[in-house]
């Protein structure tokens, strides 16, 4: 008597697409027109400065101070929900004016435990931009008025920022499958 057993092992197709960040910018622009008068102009060229930190940590993706503070605050509350329930399941056990026996509802719930999925979305935090730099106008001169015969024009900087998150799609390229079959045995019987 034999047993034949053939598997086909599972097989999966992964596809990615990896992520892609387009930077345009344009610098701010400032434009003069004056009769007879002194203009000093200083300009800084402007500067982006981004702190993306706190996206990161939603993620995640934390420094080592913050990551110990949370992994820590989780393991305390998973040792106080565990001396929770251990307590609970003794105080079940020890109330011996029940006349039904708990330890099989405790054992049914420890054995199949019930999960809880959640969609979300990150990073829920915005990073930090700062942006310094600019222009400084100092008119001097013989001319009338308040502006002193200087007409300014100021076009002010522009960033476009353009992202395509990465993706990945997983498929079953093949499904995993088990066979058996008997075999009769094929002995000579006669001596």
């Amino acid at each position: 008597m034999g047993l034949e057993i053939s598997r086909i092992p599972a097989k999966l197709n992964i596809t990615t697409t990896p992520s892609r960040m387009d930077i345009r910018t344009r610098k701010a622009r400032l434009e003069f027109s004056t009769e007879r008068a002194k203009v000093e102009v200083h300009t800084e060229l402007p500067r982006v400065v981004i702190d993306q930190y706190e996206c990161f940590k939603s993620m995640g993706l934390m420094g080592p101070v913050d990551l110990t503070r949370q992994e820590g605050q989780y393991a305390m509350r998973q040792a106080v929900t565990y001396t929770e329930k251990v307590s609970a399941d003794g105080d079940a056990i020890a109330a011996i004016e029940n006349p039904e026996d708990p330890i099989p509802a405790i054992v049914e719930r420890d054995a199949f435990p019930e999960k809880e999925f959640v969609i979300d979305c990150i990073p829920k935090a915005r990073p930090q931009i700062t942006v310094t730099g600019g222009v400084k106008v100092n008119v001097t001169g013989d001319m009338p008025g308040a502006s002193n015969g200087v007409q300014a024009t100021y076009t002010p900087p522009d960033i476009r920022i353009s992202f395509t998150p990465a993706r990945v799609r997983i498929s079953m390229a093949q499904y995993p499958s088990i066979s058996m079959r008997y075999v009769p045995n094929r002995f000579d019987r006669y001596v």
